[in-house]
């Protein structure tokens, strides 16, 4: 009997890499298929083509669409939140300074990968919860980050003004990558850095 295929290297590559590579491929292919034409194109066969892979390994790693599009949406999300506190932690202890370093490490990221940006910013219907769950891990480093600052933010304060500051982002960023807003990416970033730092120092006085 012939060892099973599952368990069976190919050309030297064992299988759980395999499927580990088809997965990331068919998350990139989702997130291109998404950006390009819309989430009503992101069928089953069309993502595995763009992703080279036959249709019948879409199942070995997810469900249905909703969950390869949730799940690549979650981990890009949470890719670009990690870049963003990475270029937190090298900035200057000011406020400004940090939430200038935070917004310009992704939008260097989606002016690197346009095709990211359009994705994070789409309309597809499955990715409106996990748009307010990446708010809210947002919020929760950003209530975290203000205490470095001088600024302490509670986690209602924090979640508020992250709503503010990403709503107004997203708009930027589409008017951007679509060309319906002539922005330069500096602007861009000094624009919505802006926008964070002034809110953030405010917000606790706000209510009060």
């Amino acid at each position: 009997m012939s060892e099973p295929e599952a368990t069976r290297a190919y050309r030297g590559v064992a299988p759980a890499d395999r499927r580990a590579e088809r997965r990331t491929r068919l998350q990139n292919a989702v997130i291109d298929v998404v950006a390009d034409e819309g989430w009503s194109a992101a069928t089953v066969r069309k993502v595995a083509a763009t992703a080279g892979v036959g249709p019948r390994f879409f199942y070995e790693s997810f469900t249905d669409m909703t969950d390869l599009v949730t799940t690549a949406y979650d981990e890009l999300g949470a890719t670009l939140l990690e870049r963003a506190v990475h270029a937190i932690a090298a900035a200057p202890d000011e406020l400004h300074a940090k939430a200038r370093a935070a917004v310009g490490a992704i939008v260097g990221a989606v002016e690197r990968n346009p095709q990211q940006g359009r994705f994070l910013i789409s309309d597809a219907p499955p990715l409106a919860e996990r748009k307010s769950a990446f708010i809210r891990s947002a919020a929760d480093e950003l209530a975290k980050q203000s205490d470095a600052v001088g600024t302490r933010l509670d986690s209602r304060q924090a979640e508020l003004c992250a709503v503010v500051v990403m709503a107004g982002a997203v708009e930027l960023v589409r008017g951007w990558l679509d060309g319906t807003l002539d922005i330069r990416p500096d602007e861009l970033t000094e624009i919505v850095a802006s926008t964070l730092s002034t809110l953030t120092a405010h917000m606790p006085t706000i209510g009060r």
